[in-house]
């Protein structure tokens, strides 16, 4: 396409959206047809020249949220109401909601520990500037280097990192390695020691909770194999969080696996000023329940019908 035509994308589509301008006037003053015009600005869509936000606030399901605190003697619990039966949307509300209240965790030259993961990347594209500045943040826990589609381990924390005008600390490690032995010599690593230290004495850790299925990434990457999954599932594996698996009593579920995690333990999670946990979907039901109940999360973010099917399974 040529610069001519493209100077006249984006002449109509400025003139019909942000002079709102009718099609037939706009087609008279190009010397061009209705439906052309009508034409143009579909292509403007598909162009990227014209994008659609829908804004709207959400408040609290307040009835949900008090019993589930209640419940997990938690600081704070957020709902956010279902609006549309789209399990993307209500994952892309839930993220909204959590980085609209940012600020409300996160201090002047703190330090926030993340997780990563499809929800941490969604997280990531909701982030905007935040009032604390000069923060940093470091990887929770190794990530995945063969792995094509986003998980959120850079995106994250470069996110957070660039809207707190401070600096990000990637864990120069994978999530599990093969043995004990090779997690221990690279937990030594002086670089790796140093992002697990400043995750260790984060006063905040915002992290997913992950499911234990064979969509996960952790399976899909060849972290464990069908023998390992089969073993994680008789030993009453639900979830994880930062790549730690647990059952729905909040225990660790294979200490064999969880030795081979590189990352901060789950212990150093009950410790923070401020353990968010963000999950959505009925999916993630028993993991929430698990990591509720081990104590690892101390402020729950996720959604109606979620939050209604924790309370059905738990009371």
């Amino acid at each position: 396409m040529g610069l001519s035509n493209d100077y006249q994308i984006m002449r109509i589509a400025r003139k019909y959206y942000d002079f709102h301008i009718g099609q037939l006037e706009i087609a008279q003053e190009e010397g061009i047809s209705k439906s052309t015009v009508s034409r143009i600005l579909k292509k403007a869509h598909e162009l990227g020249y014209v994008t659609v936000t829908v804004n709207y606030d959400l408040d609290n399901v307040d009835d949900l949220a008090v019993q589930i605190k209640d419940l997990f003697n938690l600081k704070e619990v957020f709902i956010v109401p279902k609006i549309v039966d789209d399990d993307n949307i209500v994952m892309q509300d839930t993220c909204r909601v959590l980085a609209g209240h940012l600020d409300n965790y996160i201090e002047d030259g703190a330090t926030i520990g993340v997780s990563w993961g499809k929800t941490m990347n969604c997280l990531s594209q909701c982030i905007r500037n935040l009032q604390a500045r000069h923060i940093q943040v470091v990887q929770l826990n190794g990530s995945v280097s063969n792995y094509s589609n986003p998980t959120g381990a850079v995106q994250i924390v470069e996110a957070l990192a660039k809207n707190g005008k401070g600096e990000s600390y990637m864990l120069p490690a994978p999530a599990i390695v093969d043995s004990k032995e090779i997690a221990d010599v690279l937990r030594k690593d002086s670089q790796v020691k140093k992002v697990l230290e400043m995750a260790d004495s984060a006063p905040v850790n915002i992290f997913s909770i992950g499911s234990l299925t064979k969509d996960s990434i952790l399976y899909k990457v060849g972290y464990f194999d069908d023998a390992t999954y089969d073993h994680m599932i008789e030993k009453g594996a639900v979830g994880d969080i930062a790549s730690h698996f647990f059952r729905e009593d909040g225990q660790i579920a294979a200490l064999d696996m969880d030795e081979r995690v590189i990352g901060l333990c789950l212990e150093a999670f009950k410790k923070k000023k401020y353990s968010i946990a963000i999950a959505v979907g009925k999916n993630k039901v028993k993991p929430i329940i698990g990591a509720l109940k081990g104590g690892y999360a101390n402020i729950l973010y996720t959604d109606e019908e979620t939050a209604k099917e924790i309370l059905h399974q738990y009371v």
